[in-house]
């Protein structure tokens, strides 16, 4: 299997922001076993938490395209699609919420899935996932790191 990784960027607002998302490819539909997560602040720090959350998509939404990174030079190009800065949000599968971590802005979080915990996505056209977290007044802009298997 192939590994790769993308990193996406978005400013927080009052309703939720997609960061990043990472789909099947509407014409080479594939499964992708996301393993690793890196969550972070790239603005101003300061003691204020927002609630980040992972969740599972049926659509990607509009994004800025973003060109996953082979990890392994030798492995073909991602067939997975990934985009960042969305200014229109994916649609999330209600109640799929697969991961949520309140992270003070100060901090950096890092979760690495234990063997056979990866997060599986559906080899179905424009499934996937999308990181996106809100906050009530806060206008700093956060990150957010993915890699995955295909």
């Amino acid at each position: 299997m192939a590994r790769y990784s993308a990193s996406g960027t978005q400013t927080l607002a009052s309703g939720a922001t997609t960061a990043l998302s990472i789909t099947s490819n509407t014409s080479t539909v594939q499964r992708n076993w996301v393993y690793e997560f890196t969550f972070g602040n790239v603005g101003t720090p300061a003691d204020q938490v927002s609630v980040i959350t992972v969740q599972r998509v049926t659509a990607p939404g509009t994004a800025t395209s973003v060109t996953p990174t082979r990890l392994d030079l030798a492995d073909r190009e991602a067939q997975a699609v990934a985009g960042e800065n969305h200014s229109s949000e994916p649609t999330y599968t209600s109640t799929e919420e697969l991961m949520e971590v309140p992270l003070n802005h100060r901090a950096t979080f890092r979760w690495v899935a234990a063997p056979g915990s990866e997060i599986v996505c559906p080899a179905t056209s424009g499934d996937g996932i999308g990181v996106h977290s809100l906050h009530a007044s806060a206008t700093t802009d956060w990150r957010v790191t993915a890699l995955w298997l295909e």
